[in-house]
């Protein structure tokens, strides 16, 4: 007990129950002269949280010089060299009969364990729900091996979850497990995620909601949003995310930041988007298919508490709930035909994914509402199929897309290239004439990728490469020299090279043209030369005419230099707002989004919205 001396520790024997209870007496030091009793007593009582130690203080369990300690002793200030000793009860025999109720395990150990916590299910035993609880499943799978700590009614309970609301939940097998995971919960370093559909639709795309939370001053069983002065104010914090949104109601992300009771419940409501089906803080007339509200613990993030390893788990959506969504999107207001004859091509990198190759959630269901509502969708990208196969999975594609920046269209449903260009023979001749001139030059030789239609050859390495074709992925390549792959047709090659030395090479190609090909800045890393058949803009053009579709009703969407073209044939042009001002003054919509926050689902709700004055 750090800057507190310990004037004598003694084990009592209870008649009771015939267990040692544990007496502490602690001399306040000067320097924790006029702390609260109880906040400064947690940090002495290492594992024990603050309503137990409330709850000492109100039963008369500690001293102070002697005086038996009353309830509003735990907002009473210190002195130094106070003495204060502290009688911390045994917890009583367990009577639990513990009962064979089915658990899904998400995770276990030796210290620890991870439970799938159903709809319907209480934690633990409390008045009206004495059997059937989660405490008596876990008696009967883990026998003796549960943590102490939470007493005799909540043996390895950590943290709890509503009875109605489904998820993970962890337990603690022991008690330096308990005291560990205990500690994360108090400093926010335990990493919680729910998903939720929500009455209304909530205006922005995301956001935090930040409250003082304290008992209904009206109703005793509810929480409420209270004055920060109110004497059980405890701060809340909740940051929420849009997923998807319906005819009434929204689909939301929603991470924790504390962890109050009715957390989620209560700010929701009190933010004016009450959580669906909830019976205490919902709206009257109360949505009885759902038995109870519509939230699920869905990931949990945490460092073991024993091994010091990051464990992130994550359980799928409970039948009810994809029930209730598969419902709300069938009752679409979106009508079948409404995107009928429109396309639209949409660039990857800076547009569509984030930095780490993910999809915005919010991104995936509003090409799937578009697709359903008629439209095409389809991909515009540099990157080659074994890039993008797993977007076009994700998204449900089914429109060909335009690969290798304009040098492919490829067909995802029968997994073949509708059409290639090829760079001229005497133009491949121009990666020898770079690796020759380049190699006395700052920087060195410039890696060089050769895209084959179904294999792309390395002419020379760079260590770039191993990020966008080893670690993202990977994808297949193999090393070859200019004479063995010389007469294989190439949609496009690259150079890449460090952005330092990029100008250097703009300089050296702008003084070296070549017939056939134009040169394209894809990235601050990748120079791309492409048939002059080539180039996104001609791509989308020919898929057009393949689809039948005229130029005045395809969307294309994109962020960078080498979108350029595509954005001006098209007949209305979106960026996401982490353009560069040049791409931007081309564009008839910018959205407010960028590519990170759902801009892509921004453009085509706008499309949506505005469909007869756009086409």
């Amino acid at each position: 007990m750090e800057n507190s001396k310990i004037c004598q520790e003694t084990e009592l024997l209870s008649d009771e129950t015939q267990q040692m209870d544990t007496a502490v007496c602690v001399t306040v030091s000067e320097m924790d002269a006029g702390k609260r009793l109880d906040v400064w007593l947690c940090e002495q009582l290492e594992g024990r949280t603050r309503s137990f130690v409330q709850k000492l203080i109100e039963d008369g369990s500690v001293l102070l010089d002697g005086r038996a300690s009353v309830k509003k002793d735990k907002n009473a200030r210190l002195n130094a060299g106070m003495q204060v000793q502290v009688n911390i009860p045994a917890p009583a025999a367990m009577e639990l009969v513990p009962e064979n109720i089915p658990l899904e395990i998400v995770y276990e150990d030796a210290d620890l364990l991870v439970v799938n916590k159903p709809k319907g299910m209480v934690v633990h035993p409390a008045p009206g729900n004495y059997t059937g609880t989660l405490v008596h499943a876990l008696l009967w799978h883990c026998g003796d091996s549960l943590s102490g700590i939470g007493g005799v009614a909540r043996p390895g309970i950590v943290h709890r979850i509503d009875k109605d609301t489904s998820g993970l939940l962890i337990v603690a097998k022991s008690d330096r497990a308990h005291i560990g995971l205990a500690d994360q919960i108090r400093e926010h370093s335990f990493t919680r995620q729910y998903e939720a559909v929500v009455y209304g639709n909530i205006k922005e795309e995301r956001g935090t909601l930040r409250d003082y939370l304290g008992r209904s001053s009206t109703d005793r069983k509810k929480m409420a949003v209270v004055s920060p002065l109110a004497p059980d104010a405890r701060e809340a914090v909740t940051h929420y995310e849009v997923l998807e949104r319906f005819d009434g109601f929204t689909h939301v992300r929603l991470t924790l930041e504390t962890g109050r009771t009715h957390q989620i419940r209560v700010q929701m409501a009190a933010f004016g988007h009450p959580v669906a089906g909830d019976p205490l803080y919902g709206p009257q007339k109360v949505m009885t298919e759902l038995q109870g509200q519509c939230l699920h613990a869905k990931n949990i993030g945490f460092v073991h508490p024993v091994t010091g390893e990051h464990l992130a788990l994550d359980s799928a959506l409970p039948e009810y709930f994809t029930r209730f969504l598969g419902k709300l999107r069938r009752g679409s207001k979106i009508a079948p035909g409404l995107m009928q004859g429109i396309l639209m091509t949409c660039d990857c990198d800076g547009t569509l994914i984030c930095h780490d190759d993910t999809i915005p959630p919010v991104n995936i269901q509003a090409v799937r509402r578009f697709t359903a509502a008629g439209g095409q969708f389809a991909l515009a990208t540099g990157r080659p199929v074994p890039m993008v196969e797993r977007f076009i999975s994700q998204l449900g594609i089914t429109t060909p897309c335009v690969l290798f920046n304009g040098g492919m269209i490829y067909d995802p449903v029968d997994k073949r290239p509708l059409w290639y260009t090829e760079i001229p023979l005497e133009a491949k001749k121009l990666a020898l004439q770079v690796m020759e001139d380049f190699k006395d030059a700052p920087g060195g030789v410039p890696g060089i990728e050769i895209f084959a239609p179904d294999m792309i050859y390395l002419l020379n390495w760079h260590p770039y490469m191993q990020w966008h074709l080893v670690d993202r992925y990977p994808i297949p390549h193999q090393k070859a020299t200019f004479s063995e792959i010389e007469h294989l047709p190439w949609v496009k090659f690259m150079f890449v090279c460090d952005e330092k030395y990029m100008g250097n090479l703009i300089k050296y190609l702008d003084k070296h043209p070549v017939d056939g090909v134009q040169l394209v800045r894809s990235d601050r890393m990748l120079y791309e030369v492409l048939p002059m058949s080539g180039g996104k803009g001609s791509g989308v053009e020919r898929l057009a005419d393949m689809l039948g579709v005229p130029r005045n009703r395809v969307v294309a969407m994109g962020d960078y230099e080498n979108d350029r073209e595509m954005l001006n044939w098209a007949g209305f042009a979106v960026v996401p707002v982490n353009a560069p001002p040049e791409i931007q003054k081309i564009a008839d919509l910018t959205t407010q989004a960028d590519n990170t926050a759902g801009a892509v689902a921004e453009a085509i709700d706008y499309l949506i919205e505005h469909k007869q004055s756009i086409f």
